[in-house]
């Protein structure tokens, strides 16, 4: 499912209701995908479709049109993608040409050849029968092109996947340290929940010599060589079960002893680095609403926690002589940009301002954590973002968005999207980490196993009480407003109140036992709500659908495969026989979630419009 996004922070409210439309929240560009050179002076990131330089002291430069960039390892070329294909800088020079776009990709250690990762599509005639499972199986293959002379070899074969889908988990490739072998995770195929079935592999850099070195169940991933050699770094779940943390492991190579490095640390471990002298690992993790950069020990000794502060860290890149890191910094007040800081403290120093001149005649707008207790006690987090021209003693106007998952978790980040529109029109922006969410630890993460709707809906509307009795919300000026398992959420909780006075569905789960037999992923929904399907029923909004009294403003795109479209149906059906205002609206060709640019326009005129047509 995809994730809605988002200590106190506070800032002096230039003004409110500031003129930001909806095409300037479309064009708001951010800084992206920093990469430290080899020997940590200049910093390479993408930014509105082109590469730009940072060094410090200085304004950016340009380098290219493209995105993706990665240092060659002795410092004097970037790799990037442009129109999915590789190509070079100084001087700017075309890599490959295939046929389809080009996904992951790394540099050999020796700097002479690029390995890369291309789908591989199911071979089909146009109208020959689909045959489930046999031929609609979509594949990525490990290839590698030689610097030099654009000459490209095969590594992995196109009877398995060399890695796949990769929302819940991260999964990549590596070279070996004397740039003979690649380590990658071995699928059957690429499809949504491949990642339970994949195996660390390892393969000759001419594509000879294929070893699984770790067959086990459940997720095995992310596999990265360590710089003697002799073990792969990755990261597991530890056993096939999809509501889990996964943590940092080694895999000895000539023992196959398996390593669990972050077990006493209650967080997911994702994307890492190793330290090129194999001293630690650096890595990324979220600490409920916040997030911070931490080291971990080969040897066995633990995590450590290097970053501080309320803020927002993603992208980490670690230069080769381990003495500094580039990354993206963001909190509330800051939009995302890139920042580095010595590996041996804690010093973040901006290097870039991309986002100044989209956000130029922006409010600054105060944000903030709070924290409440739940029906039973638990304490539940979740992220306020106050209106433009914020008054202490006036009540504003709540809309309230439920992020997805329901493993996601909303974040102490720069307002954009339609919290931004909302909040700059004058509505506190209320986005709750109910039961469930990431980031709180595993005990938390399971909290809503059997329980859809249950504890998760009360977390919600316990946060909503909360902000009303402080003086925030106005109780009688509620909105409420989610997609995916924010959609669920949002369709369960108009099932079983009606303080709100409007609603946007989307793309929910609205009825579970038609949804468990139609999800292309059944198998992790099960892992929430069991396999008893008699029990499934009381988990739906559709059960409850009687009681569904505030207009809603229902949307699905009609290619989505996670939840089909006919579960909006079922809810709208509803609202219509129920004499309520609602609106259906399919986007044609859209998978699950918004993610083409023009839906994501309609979208945001849509929502104000009904939202503000019946919250006075």
């Amino acid at each position: 499912m995809w994730i809605g996004t988002a200590i106190l922070l506070i800032c002096t409210c230039a003004r409110a209701h500031a003129d930001v439309s909806v095409a300037q929240l479309l064009k708001f560009r951010a800084a992206a995908e920093p990469a430290i050179s080899p020997d940590g002076s200049r910093v390479a990131y993408s930014s509105g479709g082109r590469i730009w330089l940072a060094v410090r002291g200085a304004q950016p430069t340009l380098q290219a049109r493209g995105s993706s960039p990665q240092w060659s390892p002795d410092g004097s070329r970037i790799a990037f993608l442009r129109d999915g294909q590789i190509r070079l800088t100084h001087p700017e020079t075309p890599l490959t040409a295939e046929a389809r776009p080009i996904g992951a990709f790394e540099w050999s250690p020796d700097g002479k050849r690029i390995a890369f990762l291309v789908p591989v599509p199911p071979v089909r005639k146009p109208l020959d029968p689909i045959v489930e499972g046999v031929n609609n199986l979509p594949r990525n293959r490990i290839l590698a092109v030689d610097v030099t002379t654009g000459a490209v070899t095969p590594v992995t074969s196109p009877e398995y996947s060399a890695l796949g889908d990769s929302q819940w988990f991260p999964d990549g490739f590596s070279w070996s340290p004397d740039s003979k072998r690649i380590a990658f995770t071995h699928r059957p195929h690429a499809r949504p929940g491949s990642h339970h079935q994949g195996d660390l592999a390892v393969i000759g850099a001419d594509g000879s010599g294929l070893e699984i070195v770790l067959k086990r169940p459940g997720y095995d991933g992310f596999a990265r060589w360590a710089p003697d050699g002799k073990s792969l770094a990755f990261i597991s779940t530890g056993r096939y079960d999809w509501v889990r943390i996964s943590n940092l492991h080694s895999l000895d190579l000539s023992t196959r002893a398996v390593r669990n490095l972050s077990s006493a640390f209650d967080e997911s471990v994702k994307k890492f680095q190793w330290q090129s002298d194999g001293s630690r690992f650096w890595f990324i993790a979220q600490q409920g609403a916040v997030s911070q950069i931490f080291t971990a020990d080969p040897g066995g000794g633990g995590v450590r926690a290097f970053s501080r502060g309320a803020h927002s860290l993603s992208e980490l890149s670690v230069s080769r002589d381990g003495k500094a890191l580039a990354f993206l910094l963001q909190d509330g007040t800051q939009p995302p940009e890139v920042h580095i800081s010595p590996a041996d403290r804690w010093e973040p120093q901006r290097l870039t301002g991309e986002s100044g001149e989209n956000t130029a005649g922006w409010s600054k707008l105060e944000s903030s954590i709070q924290r409440w207790k739940s029906f039973d006690g638990m304490e539940i987090e979740g992220v306020l973002v106050k209106p433009a021209g914020y008054r202490t003693g006036t009540k504003y106007p709540l809309l309230v968005i439920p992020h997805g998952g329901p493993h996601g978790v909303s974040t102490l980040v720069y307002p954009s999207g339609n919290t931004r529109q909302f909040a700059e029109r004058g509505w506190a922006v209320f986005l709750p980490n109910f039961r469930g969410s990431g980031g709180y630890g595993e005990r938390f993460l399971r909290a809503n196993l059997h329980g859809f709707g249950l504890g998760d809906y009360q977390d919600l509307m316990s946060g909503v009480d909360h902000l009303v009795e402080v003086g925030i919300a106005d109780p009688d000026r509620l909105a409420i407003s989610g997609a995916s398992y924010g959609g669920y959420m949002t369709a369960w909780t108009i099932s079983q109140s009606q303080r709100f006075k409007a609603a946007v569905v989307g793309c929910a789960i609205t009825d579970v036992p038609s949804f468990m037999r139609t999800t292309d992923v059944p198998d992790r929904f099960a892992d929430y709500l069991g396999t008893d399907d008699r029990l499934y029923a009381r988990h739906s909004p559709s059960v409850y659908g009687t009681n569904m009294r505030t207009p809603a403003l229902i949307w699905h795109g009609d290619a989505d495969e996670r939840v089909p479209l006919m579960q909006s149906r079922h809810i709208y059906t509803q609202l219509l026989k129920n004499g309520v205002p609602t609106e259906l609206v399919v986007y044609p060709g859209e998978g699950h979630g918004a993610r083409r640019a023009d839906v994501r326009r309609d979208l945001l005129e849509r929502e104000w419009t009904w939202i503000s047509r019946w919250v006075k």
